[in-house]
């Protein structure tokens, strides 16, 4: 701790901390699990924004001479490492290029989420008396009603496409972020700095920018990545039952649903984009659980 001087006013007296990306950057580092998904998430983002550079071979070509062709652990060549489709379509470029559309859904949605929810949970903790309860009556509503009938709902009214399904997982995790987000803003605008600030005459803006969102941001950065797991599976359970994103676009939950009439004899179609998806899911979730004991080391325990 470095020497103050004696002459320096209490009242601007600032130990000088590190950046909360850096502390939470370094103490991430020191956990295997945690480094082991960021590495796994990392490479997915590789794929997701360079896919169509990096597969072997387009994602809608097609080899009618090789269809259903088994992978290379069954059998199969170098050619179609994870074998081919009904189509002659190789598999493996499939899933790299169906990365940049479930994952890139995923992450839009989550992050439009992130901020609508981010807001009105602001708003929902600031303004107790009229705007707090309206919002956590939408909240409540929302809750109480099944959220597959409601997508599914949204897409027959709309029609199956890309942006139907962004506009059904866009409503999806709001909520959470809402409610969490309230119950922090609750606790920190009773807090004494908060208090001395509004005393001082600091118009609400400034009391949410400066003294509210720093500290309930934390704990929205751990909402998000969770909710960006559970986009995923109810964009990829979308396409499977055939309410997401639609043929011939790659995807991964379409891609186990067209693999499913072929599980007898080509089980790996519908099973690798599956383990796919599990492994995202379970990167994600791990990340966010060493997020949350770093952020929050009483409540991991």
């Amino acid at each position: 701790m470095t020497a103050v001087p004696i002459n320096a006013p209490a009242a601007v007296v600032r130990l000088r901390a590190r950046p909360v990306p850096v502390t939470l950057a370094a103490q991430l580092l020191r956990r295997p699990a945690a480094v082991v998904s960021l590495l796994v998430l990392a490479g997915l983002a590789v794929l997701a924004v360079f896919g169509p550079a990096l597969a072997p071979h387009g994602a809608e070509d097609q080899d009618y001479a090789n269809i259903l062709a088994k992978p290379i652990w069954d059998g199969g060549t170098w050619t179609y490492p994870l074998g081919t489709d009904e189509l002659g379509r190789d598999l493996l470029s499939r899933m790299i290029v169906g990365s940049r559309t479930a994952l890139g859904l995923a992450f839009a949605a989550a992050l439009l989420t992130g901020v609508v929810g981010t807001a009105l949970g602001l708003l929902a903790g600031l303004y107790t008396r009229v705007v707090g309860p309206v919002i956590m009556w939408v909240v409540d509503a929302q809750l109480g009603f099944p959220y597959l009938v409601l997508a599914l709902a949204l897409v027959a009214a709309r029609g199956p496409s890309l942006s139907t399904v962004f506009l059904v997982l866009a409503l999806f995790g709001w909520v959470q972020f809402a409610r969490v987000v309230r119950a922090e803003v609750l606790r920190v605008k009773t807090a004494d700095y908060v208090l001395a600030a509004r005393g001082a005459g600091a118009s609400d803006l400034m009391i949410v920018l400066r003294h509210i969102l720093p500290n309930v941001l934390s704990t929205t950065i751990v909402v998000g990545t969770f909710t960006f797991s559970a986009v995923l599976l109810v964009e990829s359970g979308l396409s499977f039952l055939g309410a997401g994103v639609q043929p011939p676009t790659a995807d991964w939950g379409a891609m186990m649903a067209g693999g499913r009439v072929f599980l007898n004899t080509s089980w790996w179609y519908s099973v690798v984009p599956g383990v796919m998806v599990v492994i995202t899911v379970l990167a994600v979730n791990t990340l966010g659980s060493a997020v949350r004991s770093v952020l929050n080391p009483r409540e991991a325990r």
